[in-house]
């Protein structure tokens, strides 16, 4: 499947914010980001700021944010869009729902990756169990009840006897990470719960004309 191939950096630039790409480093100071929080070039450098950008530029912006922070693509969010039309519930906060339920986003909330990119490469390489079955697809949704916990014969490789934990973590609450390299889903993530930093309304906005 097509992945972004751009820098990680250039990302958060393209944004205009940090998105935390990069693990340890995003939250560093020697990160290239927080050095130069700008587009490259000469439009870019100026005091840091970015151009004005239309309604419609601010949904792409937005848009891309997420879609760059969770690793997902078009289609995909197409169909969470699409997905979540048919629910009862606020599309936006549906929509951020299911992406937090993602269990690659899941092994990054619990702790057990320094990125979401590093929590994709492990569930491609089936490193995880799901209610005791393995599970290899990042996209894959959690639900309420899930137990995940790390394949016995991965606990051996040297990626597990030497991994470190090197971001700042808090585990939301709808996650129970009290016990070693395991995973609980208490429950399905609450509005609390949802990211607070992402304008969800313009992306809702945007993908109606897609969707609606």
């Amino acid at each position: 499947m097509a992945r972004y191939t751009a820098g990680k950096t250039k990302l958060s630039k393209r944004i205009g914010r940090n998105l935390f790409l990069k693990g340890a480093r995003s939250f560093s100071p020697k990160d290239d980001f927080s050095k130069k929080p700008y587009k490259s070039g000469e439009h870019g450098a100026g005091k840091g700021k970015f151009s004005k950008v239309s309604e419609f530029g601010k949904q792409l912006l937005e848009k891309q944010a997420i879609k760059f922070t969770y690793g997902v693509l078009e289609k995909q969010m197409t169909n969470l869009f699409k997905k979540a039309n048919k629910a009862s519930s606020d599309t936006g906060k549906t929509v951020l729902g299911y992406l937090e339920r993602r269990l690659d986003n899941v092994v990054y909330r619990a702790g057990l990756s320094n990125s979401r990119s590093q929590g994709r490469q492990l569930v491609n390489h089936g490193h995880f169990l799901v209610n005791g079955v393995k599970v290899d697809i990042p996209s894959f949704m959690v639900s309420a009840g899930d137990i995940i916990t790390i394949k016995e014969s991965k606990l051996k490789s040297p990626f597990w006897t030497n991994f470190k934990l090197e971001i700042p973590n808090e585990s939301p609450a709808w996650l129970d990470c009290t016990k070693s390299k395991q995973i609980r889903v208490v429950n399905l993530p609450l509005e609390a719960d949802l990211p607070q930093d992402f304008k969800i309304a313009p992306v809702v906005e945007y993908y109606s004309r897609k969707v609606g």
